[in-house]
C-alpha cells in the first residue's frame, strides 16, 4: 500500500497524488501549528494567557460610593412620531444625547440606520448611546440623535403590504418629515428649541445612506456634510433617483464608504462610485473609499469617518458668525490632499501628478493616510481573523449575536494612546475583596478602549470597552468602569491602564 502512495507522490503530475501531496502537506503544517501553540502557552502559562482574554465590563453597579460616572457626559431624550394622513412608514422613535452644560447646541449629528436586524431591538436608537461618537459630538458642542425605523423584511402587519424599509428609506414617504417632526418635539423637551433649525450632518448605513444622500438633495444648505456608509445610490424599485447638478449640493463634502467585497456591490460600490465621479469632476470636494476585503458591515469605517468629520467640521464652522456671515464655510479645497483611487497614492493638492477631479478629495495629510490604510489589504493573520469572524454560522454557534470590534482587520492604526484611567478609587468588600472603579475620558479617536488591571504590578485583568457592531452600533450600550477583585490582600497596590494597538496609559498607584 505505502508503495503505492509513495507512487502516486512520486508522479507528481497525477491529480490524487497532488491532492495527496496537499494534504500531507497541510497534515504536518496544521500539527506544527498545533505544537507552537502549545509551546507558546506552556511557556506563557495558560492562566496568563487567560488574563489577557478580555472580559466585560459591568452594566450596573455594584457599589454606591458617590462617584461621579465620568461617562455621564450628557443627557437622553425619546419622542416618537406615530404615521399621519399619506405617510407610509409604519413607526418612528427617536433618541437625542445633549451634552451638559452647553446653552446652545450649535449642531446634530444624525445616524440613520439600515434596514436589517431585528425589529424588536433598539437598534438604532442606541447610536444615540456611543461614546466614540459622543466624544465628536461634544468637542463642537453637537447634539447626537439615534433613529428607529422599522427593519426587516415585508411587514404583514401593515396595511396595503408596505415594505418596511422601502417605505421610511424614501423620504417623501414619510420620514423626513417625521424627522422634522421629532426635532420640534425634542427641543420642546430638552428646552433647546434651536434642535428645529440647526445645521446637521447625515450618517447613514445601507439604506440609511440612500435616505441621507436623499436629505442631502433637499436640505443642502442646511447639511455640513454627508457620510454614506455601504450605500448611497438611491435605488428605488430598480431606478436611481440621484438628480442632476445642484450648485449647493457641489458645496457639501460627502464620504461614501463602500465594501471592497460587498454581496451588494451593484447598489452598494459601483453606483455610488459612478455618481461619486459625476459630481467630482464637478468640482464638488468629496471623497470616496472603498475598504479592502471588507464586506457590506461597518468593519473600520468609523475609524475614518470619525477623524474625516473632525476636519470638515473645523473647516466649516463659523466661529464668528454674524447676522449677516453664512452659517457654513465653503470647503478651500486647495489646502487639502487628493487620493488616486487605483494606486492609493496620496499628496497635497499642489504637489499632486494627475488629473485632480478625477481623484478623491481629502481634507489634509492626516485623513488622507488613514484613507490610504482603509483601502489596502490588511495582514494575512487579520484577513483570517475577519474571515472567522464573519462566519455567520459560527458566530451563532459561539452565542455572539453580530460581528464586534475585535473581529475587524485592525487596517487604521491609532495616532494616540488612549487617555490614562484617572480617580482611582477602592472600596473594600470583605477582607479578600474589594472592588475598584476609575474615571475616564472618551476620545474621538479611541472611544472607551480596553483596561488591564495591575495588583502589585502583575496583571489580573483584561477588560473590553465599548465596541461596536456590523451597522456600527455600540456595544454594549451601558458600562460601568468598576472590576470587582476576589483575591485582594491588605497591602496590595492597584494600576488600571487604558490601551490600544500603539500602548497603554497607567493610572497612579493606590493601594489597598
Amino acid at each position: 500500500m505505502w508503495k503505492r502512495v509513495a507512487t502516486l507522490i512520486a508522479l507528481g503530475k497525477s491529480s490524487y497524488g497532488f491532492m495527496l501531496r496537499l494534504i500531507l502537506k497541510w497534515k504536518f503544517l496544521c500539527i506544527f501549528l498545533l505544537v507552537l501553540l502549545t509551546v507558546i502557552l506552556i511557556h506563557l502559562g495558560w492562566k496568563k494567557w487567560l488574563l489577557s482574554v478580555p472580559q466585560p465590563l459591568p452594566q450596573v453597579s455594584t457599589i454606591n460610593v458617590g462617584q461621579t460616572d465620568s461617562l455621564q457626559l450628557g443627557s437622553y431624550y425619546e419622542v416618537s412620531i406615530p404615521p399621519t394622513g399619506k405617510d407610509k412608514y409604519i413607526s418612528a422613535n427617536y433618541r437625542l444625547w445633549l451634552p451638559n452644560g452647553v446653552p446652545t447646541i450649535r449642531g446634530l449629528i444624525i445616524k440613520q440606520h439600515g434596514c436589517g436586524g431585528d425589529p424588536t431591538t433598539a437598534i438604532g436608537l442606541t447610536y444615540a448611546n456611543d461614546l466614540q461618537w459622543q466624544a465628536l459630538a461634544l468637542k463642537y458642542q453637537f447634539a447626537l440623535l439615534g433613529t428607529k425605523l422599522p427593519t426587516g423584511d415585508q411587514s404583514t402587519d401593515v396595511p396595503n403590504g408596505y415594505q418596511a424599509c422601502d417605505d421610511w428609506a424614501v423620504i417623501d414617504r414619510g420620514s423626513e418629515v417625521a424627522l422634522l417632526k421629532a426635532l420640534s418635539e425634542l427641543g420642546k423637551k430638552s428646552d433647546h428649541p434651536e434642535l428645529n433649525k440647526l445645521p446637521w450632518i447625515l450618517w447613514g448605513y445601507s439604506g440609511g445612506a440612500d435616505w441621507a444622500v436623499q436629505m442631502l438633495q433637499k436640505y443642502p444648505e442646511r447639511t455640513i456634510a454627508v457620510v454614506a456608509m455601504r450605500g448611497g445610490g438611491v435605488v428605488v424599485e430598480g431606478v436611481s433617483i440621484f438628480p442632476e447638478f445642484n450648485s449647493k449640493i457641489l458645496e457639501v463634502p460627502v464620504l461614501f464608504a463602500a465594501g471592497g467585497k460587498d454581496a451588494y456591490a451593484e447598489e452598494t460600490l459601483y453606483l455610488p462610485k459612478k455618481i461619486f465621479a459625476r459630481y467630482r469632476k464637478a468640482g464638488a470636494p468629496w471623497t470616496f473609499a472603498i475598504e479592502a476585503n471588507a464586506g457590506h458591515d461597518a468593519a473600520e469605517t468609523r475609524q475614518l469617518a470619525i477623524p474625516y468629520l473632525d476636519a470638515i467640521l473645523s473647516a466649516r464652522l463659523n466661529e464668528n458668525k454674524t447676522e449677516n456671515d453664512p452659517q457654513l464655510r465653503l470647503i478651500d479645497q486647495a489646502q487639502g490632499w487628493l487620493g488616486n483611487l487605483t494606486s492609493h497614492e496620496v499628496a497635497p493638492v499642489s504637489q499632486f501628478n494627475g488629473e485632480a477631479l478625477a481623484d478623491v478629495w481629502l481634507p489634509n495629510e492626516e485623513i488622507a493616510r488613514k484613507w490610504q490604510e482603509y483601502s489596502t489589504n490588511p495582514a494575512f493573520w487579520n484577513q483570517v481573523r475577519y474571515k472567522f469572524c464573519s462566519n455567520k454560522n459560527l458566530v451563532t454557534l459561539l452565542g455572539a449575536p453580530q460581528l464586534i470590534d475585535s473581529c475587524y482587520p485592525n487596517k487604521i492604526t491609532p495616532t494616540q494612546k488612549p487617555n490614562a484611567p484617572i480617580d482611582v478609587r477602592i472600596t473594600k468588600i470583605t477582607a479578600n475583596e474589594v472592588v475598584l472603579s476609575w474615571g475616564f475620558s472618551p476620545t474621538l479617536e479611541n472611544g472607551l478602549p480596553q483596561f488591564r488591571i495591575y495588583r502589585d504590578n502583575s496583571l489580573i485583568a483584561t477588560l473590553q470597552g465599548q465596541e461596536y457592531s456590523g451597522d456600527d452600533t455600540p456595544s454594549p450600550t451601558q458600562v460601568v468602569l468598576e472590576f470587582r477583585d476576589q483575591e485582594a490582600n491588605a497591602k496590595a497596590v492597584y494600576n488600571v491602564s487604558a490601551f490600544n494597538a500603539i500602548g497603554e496609559s497607567m493610572s497612579h498607584s493606590l493601594s489597598n
